[in-house]
């Protein structure tokens, strides 16, 4: 199991955590994710062998935010 913690732009109110909770926790391969508004962070448990941190990125993108990792890039994956 690893964790990230993600930074999110663009949430407007605590409805938006809320979706990105809900999409996030319903993406295979994710045991929990805590998305706080006041924050704009989102703390994700998963297992790497089913997702990368880079899908988890793309789900929260596709909802129409941006999100980075805590360095601040778009993916702290390596790419092989």
């Amino acid at each position: 199991m690893r964790e990230a913690e993600l930074h999110i732009k663009g949430m407007h109110c605590e409805s938006c955590a809320v979706d990105i909770k809900e999409t996030l926790e319903t993406t295979a391969g994710v045991f929990r994710a805590d998305v706080t508004y006041g924050g704009k962070t989102a703390n994700v448990a998963y297992d790497d062998a089913v997702v990368q941190e880079k899908t988890l990125i793309k789900k929260i993108q596709d909802l129409g935010y941006d999100a980075t990792t805590g360095d601040g890039s778009q993916s702290s994956e390596a790419t092989a």
